[in-house]
Order: structure tokens, then sequence, then C-alpha cells
């Protein structure tokens, strides 16, 4: 009668997110702040503590994950008014920092992906 998958779904979410940042925590401020100054680490500061705080994964955990996503997957480099381009172009390609920032891009993507697949799994079942 009752389903909680959902909710099952949820906190397994919120639990791979918060162990995202006890592993990588350090690292994913340090890339925040490599290509998005003090306002990139200031929003993983923010999440982390959001996390901590939280009994649950909600909009605004979820919002902030997808900010630093977007940040760490380089969307707004290119864009000569974004302070992005600018601080992506003081990297070198071959350095540790961008080994680093490609993997935490991945576990986030990989994250998102996890807190979004019930809704994908309800877009498919609309498709027939």
């Amino acid at each position: 009668m009752f389903d909680f998958t959902h909710t099952e779904h949820t906190r397994e979410t919120f639990d791979l997110a918060r162990t995202l940042f006890l592993d990588h925590g350090q690292d994913l401020a340090v890339a925040a702040r490599y290509l998005g100054g003090e306002a990139g680490e200031s929003r993983v500061h923010s999440c982390a503590l959001q996390l901590e705080a939280a009994t649950r994964m909600d909009f605004r955990i979820r919002r902030n994950l997808v900010a630093i996503h977007s940040l760490l997957a380089l969307e707004n480099v290119g864009d000569p008014d974004c302070l992005e381009t600018e601080l992506f172009s003081n990297l070198h390609p071959g350095s540790a920092e961008v080994e680093t920032i490609c993997v935490l891009t991945e576990l986030l993507e990989d994250l998102l992906f996890q807190i979004d697949r019930p809704m994908l799994a309800d877009e498919g079942s609309f498709a027939a």
C-alpha cells in the first residue's frame, strides 16, 4: 500500500552526498577556488554545512551540487565576461589540479545522476 522506495532512495543519495564531501570536501573547495574564486569555494563550504545540518536531501543542497558541478565542468568557460574563463586560463591542462578537477567532476556527475534517477525513470514511464 505504501511505497517507501522514494524515501529510501532520498536517504541513500543524501548519504552518498555526505560521503563525497567527507572524502573529498577539501579537494572540492580547492577546485572550486581554482575555477570560481572565493565565491566558488564559499559555495562548496555552504553545501558542506547544509549537508552537515540537514537530515535529508533537499532542493537547496541539490541546487548547490548542480552549481558546483557546473563550475567544475567548465560550463561558463569560454564566456569572456566570466571569471571562470580567466581563472581557467591560469591552469595548465596537464597539471595535477586539472586531473583532480576532472575526477571530482565525474564524482559529482555520478551523484547527480543517482539523485535524479527516480525522476528519469518516471519520465521514461510516460514515453510509451
